[in-house]
């Protein structure tokens, strides 16, 4: 493979060479002011045709878009070079990327996830941009020097909406290891649920330090790969660390069938969520942007600066009447424990967790009205005592005193929870992610499995922190196609159902979890056969 010499650009000096492929290279770049590293992507200059330069020009629009996102490599400028050639310059990240990593050594469980969340983060804001990737492997995530993945070469990126294998007037390039088989096999040209298929192969080659259909010593050319990609069932891990969860969930995103994966990287990332609470890691960060494109977190604590508090907070109550009971306000509904947030957009800060105290409580006055004094309150309409005077009788002065010290535990009761059944109570808190309350909340997505019996199908499920009071909803179709348009049937008390069918006959089913009122998402449909 030839490598073409770097150009000379202006304000930049040529340091040495990072990358080449069959189109580019890529050379590492000082820029003189500020003095930084860059790294250039330089368009080799024989074999280029106006194909490979529209796709380099979108690349450089593609990444410009969404550069602001931190989990996105970032592109400073665009250009031409004096010999002619198309060339970006970019944000750098030092060897080795996540495919030089897998090779060497074997990721941690917890790091995966992380990974896979933000990465996914990425690709989630990318699709609400109408942007797919369709390249994502372990070659084209980057690691800054703070270990932060940086996703990167959307040179074949697609618009959404533009799935179909006859949209699209160019045939796309693919990288047959981490392809889903409907874009190997010309069914599709990708859509985000490919997307979600190339994610999941990705992770799963960071715990095993190879491609999920890679045989070792087999043959492992495209030739070979495709037809395993096609047919064969996603080969386990085989680590002894990996949860069974974990695998369950990357086979369910490398499924054969489209309907049958998460449907979104939002809902996939929930999922690794769901994994990361289930295994007490730390919580990460889902990054995506809001409504109006500006910046977020989608399971942020803290509002940022200058946000509107109702945006971000689980607000206090601004009143408590009387002697009526009140309880505390319910967060507001969410679904798979973030509060999703669209938009094409902004800048994201990662990983952050502000620690904020709530609103205090409004406390009534004898009139009902609401005061603000929380520390100052008195005891509604009396005014405080005063010392008792010289010559006053011993007796009535602590008759006094005893009456103001039970007034105030009285009071005090009343603010803070500790009195009888028929009183308003209310806790102030401090709150360490606003969604980690919503996660309490909100059902995690079940996982059903379909068991063939004599005349029926029996359907059943398991899902994480299960709680007395869920009740579920079955939908049920002849395949995956009438799914979406079923409804569902409920609701269920037992996490099981039946559905009678001749002999031979195929049922498919999804499940939801409803805890009171909040949802999961449906399960990934699931089919079977009756014996």
């Amino acid at each position: 493979m030839t490598v073409a010499t770097p150009p000379e650009l202006e304000g930049l000096v040529f340091r040495e060479l990072v990358g080449s492929g069959g189109y580019a290279d890529v050379y590492l770049y000082e820029q003189q002011m500020p003095r930084m590293r860059v790294a250039v992507k330089v368009l080799k200059g024989e074999g280029l045709t106006d194909a490979i330069r529209r796709q380099f020009r979108d690349e450089a629009d593609t990444m410009a878009q969404l550069a602001d996102h931190p989990y996105i490599v970032q592109v400073f400028r665009s250009g031409t070079s004096t010999d002619g050639r198309p060339y970006l310059v970019m944000k750098y990240y030092p060897p080795p990327n996540l495919a030089m990593r897998s090779r060497t050594e074997r990721l941690g469980v917890e790091d995966v996830l992380r990974t896979g969340i933000q990465l996914a983060s990425a690709v989630e804001t990318a699709h609400r941009a109408g942007i797919t990737h369709r390249d994502i492997k372990p070659a084209n995530v980057l690691v800054s020097q703070y270990g932060a993945p940086g996703l990167t070469d959307f040179g074949i990126a697609g618009q959404l909406g533009h799935g179909a294998a006859d949209d699209d007037e160019d045939d796309v390039g693919v990288s047959v290891p981490w392809a889903p088989p409907e874009v190997l096999f010309g069914q599709s040209n990708g859509d985000a649920r490919a997307d979600v298929y190339s994610l999941a192969a990705t992770l799963w080659q960071l715990l095993v330090g190879r491609s999920p259909f890679e045989v070792p010593g087999g043959d492992n050319s495209a030739y070979g790969l495709m037809p395993r990609i096609r047919t064969a069932p996603v080969p386990p891990t085989g680590r002894a660390d990996v949860p069974a969860s974990l695998e369950r969930l990357l086979a369910q995103a490398m499924a054969k069938d489209p309907d049958a994966r998460p449907q979104s990287a939002l809902a996939f990332a929930r999922s690794l969520q769901e994994i990361e609470q289930e295994q007490r890691f730390s919580r990460t960060a889902i990054v995506v942007l809001d409504e109006q494109g500006q910046t977020t977190l989608a399971d942020q604590s803290a509002p940022a600066p200058g946000a509107d508090d109702d945006r971000t907070r689980v607000r206090a109550p601004q009143s408590v009447q009387g002697q009526a009971p009140a309880a505390p306000p319910r967060p507001p509904r969410s679904v798979g424990g973030t509060t999703a947030v669209t938009g094409a957009q902004g800048v994201a800060a990662a990983g952050t967790h502000a620690t904020y105290e709530r609103p205090a409580p409004d406390l009534p006055d004898a009139g009902g009205t609401v005061s603000r004094d929380r520390l100052g309150t008195r005891t509604p309409t009396e005014e405080p005592t005063a010392a008792p005077a010289a010559g006053r009788n011993p007796a009535v002065t602590l008759a006094a005193i005893a009456v103001v010290v039970v007034a105030v535990v009285f009071l005090a009761s009343q603010l803070f929870g500790r009195g009888g059944a028929g009183e308003p109570s209310y806790t102030p808190k401090t709150v360490a992610s606003q969604s980690d309350d919503l996660a309490l909340d909100v059902p995690s997505t079940p996982t059903l499995e379909a068991v063939p019996v004599a005349g029926a199908v029996r359907f059943t499920w398991t899902y994480l922190a299960p709680e007395k009071a869920d009740t579920f909803f079955v939908r049920t179709a002849g395949d995956t196609s009438g799914l979406g348009a079923a409804v569902g049937k409920g609701p269920l008390r037992d996490a099981t159902f039946t559905v009678k069918v001749p002999k031979g006959k195929q049922v498919c089913a999804q499940v939801q979890v409803n805890r009171s009122g909040p949802t999961s998402e449906y399960s990934a449909a699931t089919c079977g056969r009756a014996k």
